[in-house]
Formats: structure tokens, C-alpha cells, sequence
């Protein structure tokens, strides 16, 4: 097993002039490609930097689900080179530490197909309160096939064993996340002995290896109020929203490796540019364009030899759905049931005779209590409570607060249905700023600052309003504080005060919002 090089590439040609010359050309671009059994079971992609996935199965738990379909057309100066068509699929479960993850891809070159198709599973672990540590295992099958319409000797004895061949594929790899950006990775994209072309190529899991590491800053979420009502200006001698990526690769292989280098800059949140340097390949440059939930890349590799052009292309179309996934920080803790402490009622005073004026006073007739056996109903919570175990009239009483509540909040969405504002309406401003500390409830409340548009005793209010803001456009989120003891619906959430107090003012222009205000979590 080793990597090839295009000078190897090119004096292999020039040494095949036989009758089979054409079979001999197809398997050493077959080799040279990397997608081969010899060298590797996977292919090269330019675009590995916008999709970790294809190489790591670890990187499933993708905070929103996206899609991914490329196209790769490698060396266009060489006929029946390799063409790679993929697609890949990713998301976390939300309210989970759980990813799940798909991926097929067809690979033709000249008259050799090979289909694969794979699931993968993650499962992340908080290592502390800013790093994660995720595990992903991949696995599906592989079959090899012939188009038989490219094949000038169909009795060439190197095509009897490869004929719609079907074996097993797995991978496993590794991921740290921390907060600051800074991801490292490292997987073994080939688990299972592979069989091709009549070979059975001996190895240990570990004869292939890849590694990644990159920093990656997601840019922190600010919510503005109505999109059509709303445009923040930005502030004099504010720092521009220019993030830089870096990226880097390296692929191994027992008998040799391969290294990678990428930056990319992201030209505000619409259009990127990178530029890649790979070992053995020279500079890769890409752009893309960021179209809402839509992205479309385009990747060139310049390279030429012996004049014979050896440039590659490469598009990536994206899709994001939905709204983005929270992570279980925290595993809800385990309650032991507890038996309510209802109060057996007092017996009932022994009833006197009654006395008639004639007859004898008969002998007074006692009346013994009936016992009342308590309730063993089980109470399970999510998160320690700090009030009284509930009885029966209280959960009456609690479900008749939660009809209150709703209706109270079906009310205030109704006068505020078209999510109008008016920049020019007078009211004091509401300076309302609060500091508590994290709970540990699954669903707490992260740390930071955060404008509050409502407070709920009802997780399912909760969780309505926060719906019903988001139909109007506002990008709303809600989680549990447990000293309090209720959910809260913020539309802005920041790391620096001043710029969510900047948010808070913002807000408070439109009507709807007018007593929003802030709350500080910490440890």
C-alpha cells in the first residue's frame, strides 16, 4: 500500500503498450485517484473543510440537519478518469448527546463502479463546561461493478473476481470540540479487509489513518427583532465580522502520507473564500456563497505534466433544515420515587344513642375509623425542585395556573399577530437586570446574557411562545433555570453584556417587546 505520485503515474502509462493497454491505464488512474483498494478506501475531497463527516463518522452530531451533494471530476486531461458523486446527511438529536449520519457515494473510472453506502452513529461526552469529547462508528457495504460497455476484452482474467463484488465498510473516528473554536480529530476510514480486482489485500485498521485539526468559531448568536423591522447599524470602530478558518489534514498510510493545509475567509456571512495547499498537488483555490439555508462551493485544482492536463474540479451543494439542535449538557439526574404524604383523615367521634322518652336507653353503638392507605403514586422530576411535594389539590391547582397562563399568552399574541412595531412610541425604559447561577437541570439556561420576552410555569407555554415567535420571524429560544424553578423565552443571548443590553434596547422598540429584559447566567 502506497500513495502515488503523478511522475509515477505517467511513466506507468508510457510502460503498458500492449493489447491491453486500456485496461492498464484505467487501473493505475484507478491507484493514482486515491479511492483505490491499495492505497486507500476513501476518496480525496477539496471541499473536506465545509464537510469534516466524509472523512470522521464523529462529526455526525452536526448542531442543525444539512445535506450534502458533490460532484468530482478528477484529471480532465486524462480519459475515463475517476468521477466521485456523493451524498451526505448529518444531524443531532435534539435534547440528546446522540448524531446520527449517512453517506453514499458512486465512484466510475473507466469500466470499474464502486457504490458504497454507510450510517453512522455519534454520541458526544461534556469533558468539562467548554470541551466535548465525540465517538462516532460508521458501517455499511461496499459493491464493485463493471460497465461492461467500456471493456475491450471481456475475458481479460483480472475482471473475474470483480464483477458486482460486495463487501463489508466500517470507519471509526474520534473528535474534541472546546468552545474557543478549536476542533481535533482523528479516524480510521478503513475497518474491513477490502477485495478487489481478484486481491485480497492484507492489513491491520490502523494502516490508514486520518487526522484534522482546525479552529473553527462559530460567530456568536445575535437576535434581532422582525427582520423587515429592524436593521442594526454597525457601530463606529466595531469590529468587522470577518472570521478566519484554518484547517489542516494529513492522510497516512503505512507506506506514506499525505498533508493538507487550508485557510478560508468568510467575506461577511454570504461569501467565503480559501485557498488550500496540498502535498504533492500544489495551491487549491475555492469559493462559495452562503444563500440562506442553501450553499453552493466550486473547488479547482491547477496541475499539469509532460503537457497533459491534470486540473480537477469540484461543486458542493448544501442544505440546512430546521432550527438548530440543543446538546444535553447534562444527563437528567435520577429521582428515587416518593410516596405522597396525603394524611389519613381523623376518624369520625362515636355517635351517641338516641334517647326516647318511653323505651330504655339502648347501649351506645360505637363507630370504629376506616384507615385510609396513602398514595404510592411515583414523583419523578427532571431537576431538583425546591417547593413542597405535590398532592392532589395542589396539581389541580397547578394545571388550572397552566390553562391561566396559556390563555393569558394567546391573548398577547393575538394583539401582536403581524409582529408590527413602531420605533416612535414613548415608554420608560425597562432596565430590569437580574444575575443568577446555573442550575443543573438538563435543559438549563447556558451561560451568558440574556434578553427574557417571558417567564412560564409550563414547559409546553414555554415552548409555544417560543414556536409562535419564531413563525413572526425572531429567532427564539427557551431552557429551564432551576432556582426558580421556571422556563424562560429569550431572543438574544451574548457573552458581553453591553452588546446584549445593545440587543435589549433594540428590542424594546417594538411594542411586543417593550418589557424585555436581561438575565445573567453564571457559575
Amino acid at each position: 500500500m502506497r500513495f502515488f505520485t503523478v511522475s509515477s503515474y505517467l511513466s506507468e502509462l508510457e510502460t503498458h503498450k500492449s493489447q491491453n493497454l486500456r485496461l492498464n491505464t484505467l487501473l493505475v488512474s484507478f491507484i493514482l485517484a486515491g479511492s483505490s483498494a491499495v492505497a486507500q478506501n476513501y476518496s480525496i475531497y477539496s471541499s473536506y473543510f465545509l464537510n469534516p463527516y466524509v472523512y470522521n463518522p464523529a462529526e455526525a452530531a452536526t448542531e442543525r440537519m444539512q445535506f450534502f451533494a458533490g460532484y468530482r471530476q478528477q484529471w480532465t486531461g486524462i480519459t475515463d478518469a475517476p468521477k466521485v458523486l456523493f451524498i451526505t446527511g448529518t444531524t443531532l438529536l435534539n435534547d440528546t448527546r446522540a448524531g446520527l449520519g449517512l453517506r453514499a457515494n458512486t465512484i466510475s473510472r473507466g469500466f470499474l463502479m464502486t457504490s458504497e453506502a454507510s450510517f453512522s452513529y455519534a454520541y458526544g461526552v461534556p469533558l468539562n463546561k467548554t470541551s466535548k469529547m465525540y465517538f462516532g462508528l460508521s458501517g455499511g457495504m461496499v459493491i464493485n461493478g463493471i460497465n461492461w460497455e467500456k471493456v475491450s476484452d471481456p475475458s481479460d482474467p483480472a475482471l473475474a473476481n470483480i464483477s458486482n463484488s460486495t463487501i463489508p465498510s466500517g470507519s471509526f473516528g474520534m473528535l474534541y470540540r472546546h468552545a474557543s473554536g478549536f476542533n481535533f480529530g482523528v479516524s480510521l476510514p478503513k475497518m474491513f479487509t477490502t477485495v478487489d480486482l481478484g486481491q485480497e489485500f492484507t492489513f491491520a485498521p490502523v494502516d490508514n489513518v486520518v487526522v484534522m485539526a482546525y479552529y473553527r468559531k462559530e460567530p456568536p448568536k445575535k437576535s434581532t427583532a422582525h427582520p423587515a423591522a429592524f436593521k442594526k447599524k454597525k457601530k463606529k470602530g466595531s469590529k468587522p465580522e470577518l472570521p478566519f478558518e484554518v484547517y489542516t489534514l494529513y492522510r497516512y498510510s503505512d507506506l506514506g502520507g499525505q498533508f493538507e493545509v487550508t485557510g478560508k475567509l468568510n467575506v461577511g456571512s454570504s461569501i467565503w473564500a480559501a485557498a488550500t495547499y496540498r502535498q504533492n498537488s500544489g495551491f487549491i483555490p475555492g469559493i462559495g456563497l452562503n444563500m440562506g439555508t442553501l450553499s453552493l462551493s466550486y473547488f479547482y485544482e491547477l496541475g499539469s505534466k509532460n503537457d497533459l492536463s491534470l486540473t480537477s474540479h469540484e461543486v458542493l451543494l448544501g442544505l440546512r433544515i430546521g432550527a438548530p439542535n440543543r446538546f444535553r449538557e447534562n444527563e437528567p439526574p435520577v429521582v428515587a420515587a416518593r410516596p405522597s404524604t396525603i394524611t389519613p383523615p381523623k376518624p369520625a367521634a362515636p355517635k351517641p344513642a338516641e334517647t326516647k322518652p318511653v323505651e330504655t336507653k339502648p347501649a351506645p353503638v360505637e363507630t370504629k375509623p376506616v384507615p385510609v392507605a396513602a398514595a404510592t403514586t411515583a414523583v419523578a422530576t427532571a431537576a431538583p425542585i425546591a417547593e413542597s411535594p405535590t398532592h392532589g389539590g395542589d396539581s389541580v391547582a397547578m394545571a388550572a395556573a397552566h390553562a391561566a397562563e396559556r390563555a393569558q399568552l394567546d391573548a398577547h399574541l393575538e394583539d401582536h399577530a403581524d409582529g408590527s412595531h413602531d420605533d416612535a412610541h414613548n415608554h420608560p425604559v425597562n432596565e430590569r437586570h437580574e444575575f443568577v447561577k446555573r442550575g443543573t437541570h438538563h435543559e438549563e439556561l447556558d451561560e451568558g446574557t440574556h434578553v427574557i420576552a417571558g417567564a412560564f410555569q409550563s414547559r409546553a407555554n414555554a415552548e409555544h411562545y417560543t414556536a409562535s415567535l419564531k413563525k413572526l420571524g425572531f429567532d427564539a429560544d427557551f431552557g429551564h433555570l432551576s432556582v426558580r424553578n421556571l422556563w424562560y423565552v429569550f431572543i438574544s443571548h451574548d457573552t458581553e453584556i453591553e452588546q446584549a443590553k445593545a440587543e435589549r434596547n433594540v428590542l424594546q422598540k417594538n411594542k411586543m417587546f417593550k418589557d424585555v429584559w436581561l438575565l445573567t447566567v453564571h457559575q
